[in-house]
């Protein structure tokens, strides 16, 4: 998943989540969906807004007035849009645009239709729009009968190199058998609904693995305030969307787990934040890096960002909508990922 670079403590400047009425924000009863394939796409792929021929809006979001009819953006193709994560207050006169694009678009990989989720750096050494091996990377969801997961991912971390999360359906010769569990066939909202996937990181999407892990997701859908900021634009706002939180955890089950990372995918967006914690228990250098991630006030608190056992603590945290138009006549493009 996407990991933070160090930077500078950061000044002060939290704004403080809206309060809106429960029924709104967690639903008003028990309830779960069967997503159909497409309404699943939504949440997983950014939107392009369409005026009355079909042709793209440039600079229009989908939460914006305008944008009547809309379409998946596409990998490949311009975009009207692009969504970067918040910089710490003390760099954002500096660095409006943040530290990392995220683009969310359809696309295919070995054969299969899938949203492919990029990690785009840009600052310093870095550039947005341009493909940089040591930093650059990105995602892969694929939707199937029994919901969305994670095929492969790729960050700095580990540069030029993919890991593919498989599944005990990993057949040599077979079509790929993705592992991450994001959200099951039915998403619940006023409720979790769980399940124990099991996986494990591969060099390849044919690497079958002899054995797999075990890993505690869970998953809902609440309509909630979301904060926005334009990098153009000095003052943030918060807007209300429909969002599957998904938690993946390391382990069957909490008590087992040493860490956890949270997915919040909005409808029409794509994933719009991102969310490490650990155990500090299991590891004595928790305190100090969620002390430092704490001071620079990144991530602003937003509905179920919430510690997931006693004593665990934040340690990364990355929100995408920080936005970023495509004025007229101008081509914004994602980074071209995975290879080849």
């Amino acid at each position: 998943m996407a990991r933070s670079g160090d930077m500078a403590a950061a000044a002060s400047g939290l704004i403080r989540t809206a309060l809106l009425p429960a029924a709104l924000l967690f639903g008003t009863a028990a309830q779960a969906e069967v997503l159909e394939r497409r309404t699943a796409l939504d949440f997983l792929v950014q939107s392009v807004c369409l005026d009355e021929a079909g042709r793209p809006l440039p600079g229009v979001l989908p939460f914006e007035p305008g944008c009547a009819r809309r379409r998946p953006a596409r990998q490949g193709e311009p975009l009207p849009w692009r969504k970067t994560d918040w910089p710490a207050p003390i760099h954002a006169a500096a660095q409006p645009e943040g530290y990392m694009a995220s683009d969310a678009m359809l696309g295919e990989v070995m054969g299969q239709e899938a949203a492919i989720q990029t990690f785009d750096h840009g600052g310093g050494n870095y550039a947005f729009s341009r493909f940089d091996p040591r930093a650059d990377g990105g995602q892969v969801a694929v939707l199937g009968q029994g919901g969305a997961d994670l095929a492969v991912t790729q960050d700095g971390g580990r540069p030029g190199q993919l890991q593919w999360f498989l599944s005990p359906g990993c057949r040599s010769g077979a079509p790929l058998a993705a592992g991450w569990l994001i959200f099951g066939a039915e998403v619940p909202s006023g409720h979790w609904a769980e399940s124990v996937a099991r996986l494990r990181i591969a060099p390849a999407a044919n690497a079958c693995p002899e054995a797999f892990d075990s890993a505690l997701t869970r998953w809902r859908r609440e309509t909630m305030p979301i904060p926005i900021r334009f990098h153009d634009e000095a003052t943030p706002r918060e807007v209300p969307m429909d969002v599957i939180v998904s938690e993946h955890f390391g382990g069957a089950t909490i008590p087992e787990a040493g860490h956890l990372e949270r997915f919040w995918y909005a409808r029409g967006l794509g994933m719009v934040r991102w969310e490490r914690w650990e155990d500090p228990a299991r590891n004595p250098r928790v305190a100090e890096r969620a002390a430092w991630f704490t001071e620079t006030q990144r991530c602003l608190q937003v509905p179920f960002s919430d510690r997931p056992a006693p004593g665990w603590a934040m340690v990364d945290c990355r929100t995408w909508t920080n936005f970023r138009r495509a004025r007229a006549g101008e081509a914004l493009r994602s980074i071209p990922w995975p290879p080849g």
